[in-house]
């Protein structure tokens, strides 16, 4: 009776430690083993890493210890040197902070080597403008068999072949729409407000509001008073948003002012602010909760005052910015890079022909969609840069 007591409490002493050292391993507990001094336990970390597209190579602090999409775990407070390395594609690395019996999550978008350029028209394109769902593209075409404006559908996949552009509105005797230089989406994307070539007699642009529901136009003398209309509608929006977060003063009215470009998750604004001769770059991250390592104001990078401002629109993710670099319109050329909102892993994606400092993100990010053209027409079309 007394030998099965004992070994009642042996397993049970047993039980209770292996499940003691589980939870103390699962919390991120490990056991310090210094030299002349008593075994202790120390608090560590844990590093989620992720990468799109996944199964790199994962190098911490020199050593490879895993592959996306993984986990590393064990990993002392502190910084620590992140690696991310996959044939093909630009290495990714960062310096990241790891805190005791917390997990830094990190996910890498990684950029192809040889970004993929395929056509997305063939009827040529001009002056595109994307609608603020980010879901359609409007364009200037001349189409032999419906020249005017056309949009283009968004979603799926985004391909010469799989994708259906739609006339939206085709020119008539006295109105050649597809001469235009400009669109503009009404917040609730059911119009457009087109502006039309200049008349060589008066130099005065025409514009025309289009019901898109019916692919009606009618012309309109007082285009600033429509974009006014617009711009209240989105202010309100803006402002009723904004009402409900925790937003220090100083930022509110930056918040809503129209240079100020939101994410498409609506938790970060990029903004600017002029110090001395340098203009600086900065992302708002209102995310609840921030995730690790995350700060609430970061600076994303610095230009001087004097350069010309590069043109920037947020990636898909709405964790990195796309930068078009160096766009000069007389030679239609310029460079396209992705960096994160920290200011990390800035890269080329793109160094040449190119029509419009506009380049958009597709919805899935495995695209870029730009303006170029390549033949001695001077024909543009639009493509998609496929970086991975």
């Amino acid at each position: 009776m007394l030998r099965k007591w004992a070994l009642t409490v042996l397993i049970t002493l047993m039980i209770f430690g292996v499940t003691t050292g589980l939870f103390l391993y699962s919390s991120g507990y490990r056991i310090d083993k210094n030299p002349g001094k008593k075994v202790d336990f120390k608090k560590t970390g844990m590093i989620g890493a992720k990468s799109i597209p996944e199964g790199a190579k994962v190098y911490l602090d020199g050593e490879l210890v895993t592959a996306t999409n993984g986990t590393i775990p064990g990993v002392d407070p502190g910084t620590h040197a992140l690696k991310i390395v996959k044939n093909g594609f630009a290495v990714w690395e960062k310096q990241i902070n790891v805190f005791a019996e917390l997990v830094t999550d990190i996910t890498a978008v990684l950029v192809s080597q040889s970004p993929r350029l395929e056509p997305l028209t063939n009827t040529g394109a001009s002056f595109p403008s994307i609608s603020p769902s980010l879901t359609k593209l409007a364009y200037f075409t001349k189409d032999g068999n419906s020249p005017g404006v056309w949009a283009i559908p968004l979603q799926g996949g985004l391909s010469l072949f799989r994708t259906t552009p739609q006339a939206t509105l085709e020119d008539i005797p006295g109105a050649v729409y597809s001469d235009g230089v400009s669109i503009e989406w009404s917040p609730d994307e059911n119009k457009l407000l087109v502006g039309g070539s200049k008349n060589p007699v008066t130099e005065r642009i025409p514009f025309y509001i289009v019901n898109l529901s019916t692919s009606i136009a009618e012309s309109t003398s007082s285009p600033d008073l429509i974009r006014s209309d617009w711009a209240q509608i989105l202010n309100k929006k803006k402002q009723d948003f904004i009402d409900k977060l925790d937003i220090p003063l100083n930022l509110r009215e930056i918040a809503v002012s129209p240079e100020t470009i939101w994410a498409h998750d609506d938790k970060k604004f990029l903004y600017t602010i002029k110090k001395g001769t340098l203009i600086e770059y900065r992302v708002y991250n209102m995310e609840k909760p921030l995730p690790v390592g995350e700060k609430v104001d970061s600076a994303v990078f610095t230009t001087n005052f004097s350069d010309v401002q590069p043109k920037v629109t947020w990636y898909s993710d709405s964790f990195h910015l796309i930068l078009v670099e160096g766009f000069d319109n007389e030679a239609k050329k310029g460079r396209i890079s992705l960096i994160r909102i920290d200011g990390t892993n800035k890269v080329e994606i793109y160094n040449g022909a190119l029509y419009s400092d506009n380049v958009y993100s597709a919805p899935g990010g495995d695209k870029l969609i730009i303006l170029t053209g390549f033949k001695s027409n001077a024909q543009t079309d639009l493509y998609t840069l496929g970086i991975r």
